[in-house]
C-alpha cells in the first residue's frame, strides 16, 4: 500500500471500532484517507478476545493515525436519524469534507455482547424464521441493519451533492441473495440494502456518486470466530478474511471502478453457487 490513492479524502466508516469496519478503517488510512469511525462504542473489540489480541493501539483511530493520517472518533447511535445526522456533520466540522462512506454498522445480532447485563460472554444472535419472529428481534435486527445504512447514506448525500463527487458503499451479505428460512430477519434486512443500493445509485448518479454493496459470506472475524467447519459449503473450501473483504472495498472507493455504480459484489469464495 505504498501508493496513497485515497490522500486528501475523507472515508467514514460506521461499526469501524472492531472487525470488517476496523479491517476497512486501515485499508483505507494505508491508502492516505483521513478517516472518521462511527460506532455505539469506540472501544468494543475489547470484548472480543481475539479482536483485542489483534489491536496493536488503544483504538481504531490510533492504529489509523500511525498512517500519518488525521483520524477522529464518533459514539453514535446510528439508528436515530437526527443522532445520525449529528455525527455526519460532525466529520465534516472537524475534517472540512466526506468523499467516502462505508456503511458498515450492523449484525445479525439481538444483544452485542458488550450488552449483555448477565455478565456472560458472547453475543445473543437472532434465531428469529420468516413465520415466527419475535418483536424485539425483528425491530432491533432490521434497525442496526438497514435503518442505520439508509440513515447514514442520508446523512452524507447533501455534503456529497454538494461537491458532486463521492463513493457510498453499503454492506449486504448473501444473506441477502440466498433465500432461507432461519436467520431472519438479518437476511430480509440485507436484501432490502441491496435494493437500497440499487436505487441510491440511480438518486445520485447524475452528482457523479458511485453507489455500490459488497455482499460477505463466511469470514472470520473476532465475533464469529473459527468457521473453518463450514468451508464444505464454500467453492473455494475456507473461509474468507477481512484483508480479502478490504480488498473489495479499495476497489469500490478508488478510482479502480470510477464506471461501477448500482451492484452488489458478493465476497464469498464461490459460496451462493456451490453445490
Amino acid at each position: 500500500m505504498s501508493e496513497k490513492k485515497l490522500a486528501g479524502k475523507v472515508a467514514v466508516i460506521t461499526g469501524g471500532a472492531r472487525g470488517l469496519g476496523r479491517g476497512y478503517a486501515l485499508r483505507l488510512a494505508g491508502l492516505g484517507a483521513d478517516i472518521a469511525i462511527i460506532d455505539r462504542n469506540l472501544k468494543a473489540a475489547d470484548v472480543y478476545e481475539f479482536e483485542k489480541a489483534v489491536m496493536t493501539a488503544p483504538t481504531v483511530m490510533e492504529e489509523c493515525k500511525a498512517f500519518g493520517v488525521r483520524s477522529m472518533g464518533i459514539e453514535a447511535d446510528l439508528t436515530d436519524r437526527d443522532a445520525t445526522e449529528k455525527a455526519i456533520a460532525e466529520v465534516v466540522e472537524t475534517l472540512g469534507r466526506v468523499d467516502i462512506a462505508i456503511c458498515n454498522a450492523g449484525g445479525g445480532t439481538v444483544t452485542f455482547a458488550d450488552e449483555r447485563q448477565d455478565g456472560k460472554p458472547g453475543d445473543i444472535n437472532t434465531t428469529g424464521t420468516t413465520s415466527k419472529c419475535p418483536q424485539e428481534t425483528l425491530t432491533r435486527v432490521l434497525d442496526i441493519n438497514l435503518m442505520s445504512c439508509m440513515y447514514t447514506c442520508m446523512a452524507v448525500a447533501p455534503y456529497m451533492k454538494e461537491q458532486r463527487s463521492g463513493k457510498i458503499v453499503t454492506a449486504a451479505s448473501i444473506a441477502g441473495i440466498q433465500a432461507a428460512p432461519f436467520y431472519h430477519p438479518y437476511g430480509t434486512a440485507k436484501a432490502a440494502i441491496i435494493h437500497y443500493t440499487r436505487s441510491l445509485a440511480q438518486d445520485l448518479g447524475r452528482y457523479n456518486i458511485n453507489v455500490n454493496s459488497i455482499a460477505p459470506g463466511i469470514i472470520r472475524t473476532g465475533r464469529l470466530g473459527d468457521r473453518a467447519h463450514l468451508s464444505k459449503l464454500i467453492a473455494l473450501n475456507r473461509e474468507g478474511t477481512i484483508e480479502e473483504c478490504a480488498g473489495v472495498v479499495e476497489f469500490l472507493v478508488t478510482d479502480l471502478s470510477d464506471y461501477v455504480s448500482g451492484v452488489t459484489i458478493a465476497i464469498d469464495g464461490g459460496q451462493i453457487d456451490h453445490q
